[in-house]
């Protein structure tokens, strides 16, 4: 269904408006108008661990102004007071993943906020039902690039292993399927590529 009305987001000439008699321009960020067409609806972001869900999360909340950023990860460790690892260490993965599907369904409850999840979140049916009340939105990041970013991190308690790269390659290829049901990709292809230039997607 065509309204024959142009994307603002896609349109950067829409963006310029007359400032008055001065001659002068105003450019307005394409992320402004983003928070009123969703009507409240969150924002949340999924993918691997490492590639960049909660930077360019953080960098869209702030941009679209009437947006509040949230991290699951950083909750989680606020609400049981202990780091990820430790959580793992004591519960391992499957108590892990409980506790984060309690902290979604929390966060799920409030609107115009942008939510950083965990990668592993999508593997949880119940978790997705959430996840669908709002926009959700893939950040499509090679293994090979994330692993760049993350290999001397110890607060990864899933690439603890002899052969970390490996791994990161198996869990995207176990989780592809269910990051592909998010409404939007984002590939991101170059290490190069900063969060504001990913945010601008």
């Amino acid at each position: 269904f065509d309204q024959g009305v142009e994307n603002p987001f896609k349109n950067p000439d829409l963006m310029i408006q007359s400032g008055g008699d001065d001659g002068e321009t105003m450019k307005i960020d394409p992320a402004r108008l983003l928070g009123p067409r969703l009507n409240g609806a969150n924002l949340y972001f999924v993918g691997m661990m490492g590639c960049g869900k909660s930077a360019v999360g953080d960098i869209v909340a702030r941009r679209m102004g009437s947006y509040n950023f949230l991290d699951t990860d950083e909750i989680i460790e606020k609400a049981t007071q202990l780091t990820i690892p430790e959580i793992f260490e004591q519960e391992g993965e499957d108590g892990f993943r409980d506790v984060e599907s309690k902290i979604l369904a929390s966060v799920h409850s409030y609107v115009r906020c942008v939510v950083s999840t965990g990668g592993g979140l999508v593997t949880k049916l119940e978790n997705w039902a959430k996840l669908q009340s709002g926009v959700v939105i893939w950040l499509d990041v090679d293994p090979e690039i994330i692993y760049d970013r993350i290999k001397d991190s110890t607060n990864r308690p899933l690439l603890q292993c002899d052969d970390p790269l490996q791994k990161l390659k198996d869990l995207l290829d176990e989780r592809k399927e269910k990051y592909g049901q998010a409404d939007l990709r984002i590939e991101i292809e170059s290490a190069d590529m900063d969060e504001n230039a990913v945010a601008d997607k």
